[in-house]
Order: C-alpha cells, then sequence, then structure tokens
C-alpha cells in the first residue's frame, strides 16, 4: 500500500477488521502505530518549541527530547520482540529490520538512551538521580525559574533537568560535540522508524483488507 494517505484515511470495514483481530499481528501492528504516535507528538512539541527560550519552552524543548528518547527506547525493544512474529515477511525484513540492523542507533540506544529512560523519563528514581548529584561538575544551580508574568504551571525545575540531560549525554554537557552528535543521531533515528513504520502497517492493513478513501471534510467553525 504504496499511496499517500494524506487527506485520505485507511479504512478498514467489517470484514477487514474481523480478519484482522483473529490475527495475532494486528496487536504487534496497534501497538506500533501507537508508538509512532507517541513519537511524533513529543518530536512535534520539540519542534514547536525549537525557536523560544523562555524558562516554560526550554521546560517544554528538553522534557520532549527526554520523552522522545524513552519513546525510541521502547519502540526498539517493540521491534525487537516483533522479530519472530513476523520473521519471513517482507515488509518487516525490508523495513523495521534495517533500524535494528543501525550500528548508529544500537550505539544511540546503549549509550543515551538507556540510562535516560531508566533513570528520568518512564521512572522517576531518586537513587538514580542521586548517583547523577553525586556526578554533576555543576558547582552552583538555578533550581527554577519563570518568566515574567507566567501563570502558574510555567516554571521550569532547571537543575532537576539538566541532571537528567547530563545522565542522558554521559558526559559534560558543555561538550558541544557529543551534545550535538547525540542529537543529530536522536533525530535521524526518529525519522527512520516513523518512516519505515509507516511503510510497514500499511503493507499489513492492506493485507487484512484495510483500503484507503477520502478523508471526511473537516467542519468550519462557527461563525462568531
Amino acid at each position: 500500500m504504496e499511496d499517500d494517505i494524506r487527506g485520505r484515511q485507511i479504512y478498514g470495514n467489517p470484514s477487514a477488521l474481523k480478519k484482522a483481530r483473529a490475527d495475532k499481528k494486528f496487536a504487534y501492528v496497534v501497538a506500533l502505530a501507537r508508538a509512532v504516535n507517541a513519537l511524533n507528538s513529543a518530536h512535534s512539541l520539540m519542534m514547536t518549541t525549537a525557536n523560544r527560550n523562555t524558562p516554560a519552552a526550554i521546560r517544554d524543548r528538553m522534557n520532549a527530547h527526554f520523552f522522545v528518547s524513552g519513546i525510541l527506547y521502547e519502540t526498539l525493544k517493540l521491534i525487537r520482540t516483533m522479530s519472530r512474529t513476523f520473521m519471513g515477511d517482507q515488509s518487516y525484513e525490508t523495513s523495521l529490520r534495517l533500524v535494528l540492523k543501525d550500528a548508529s542507533g544500537q550505539a544511540l540506544e546503549q549509550i543515551h538512551l538507556k540510562s535516560v529512560r531508566h533513570g528520568g523519563v518512564f521512572h522517576f528514581l531518586p537513587e538514580r538521580l542521586a548517583e547523577a548529584i553525586a556526578k554533576t561538575p555543576m558547582t552552583e544551580c538555578v533550581f527554577a525559574s519563570s518568566g515574567a508574568g507566567e501563570k502558574r504551571g510555567s516554571i521550569h525545575y532547571d537543575f532537576a533537568d539538566l541532571l537528567t540531560a547530563e545522565m542522558m549525554v554521559g558526559k559534560r554537557l558543555d561538550d558541544e560535540t557529543v551534545v550535538t552528535k547525540m542529537l543529530e543521531k536522536t533525530l535521524d533515528l526518529v525519522q527512520k522508524i516513523i518512516g519505515h513504520s509507516e511503510n510497514f502497517i500499511a503493507d499489513q492493513l492492506h493485507v487484512w483488507g484495510f483500503e484507503i478513501r477520502p478523508s471526511p471534510p473537516v467542519p468550519s467553525p462557527p461563525a462568531p
């Protein structure tokens, strides 16, 4: 199913959905679709705050990157577990399996993604943060900040996020080469996974009889 689905839907009629639900592969496809939604959302938040430097925007940008990293780690785990179920599937072998074979992605997973996922994204572990506190080269800190006139909820606890960033980088944050390379490799892996996943999901749905149809028109907002 190579068609571009922008402005359209991949629709499963009752017969197609019944066929998919009877196949154990369907749950993996749904799980992968969920992972791609999460990656796209976190990546979108990262991009929308790219040119803003208020405390709230910096907080959102940093945490979007943390979440992208944690979601990437979980997505790679999912793709790895799919290997047995989709063994021999041409679409899997020529798309998602390529992600697992990517040496750059493997290094990123083990050096950067694993530590931040376990210590500061999906688990908030005081013992892991205690290790980061003991190792940080920071001799002073701004613990929290907020912009003038910003509302409650816009505060950024800078110190906690900087510790998490150090945990993720594995070195001092002022090592710009390491930080830049990590960011570039992370975004490259996000794009690879999203691209391969979209093709793979479309291929699987096509086998079950899902079809592409126009999306219904978006209703116009009510007149003021």
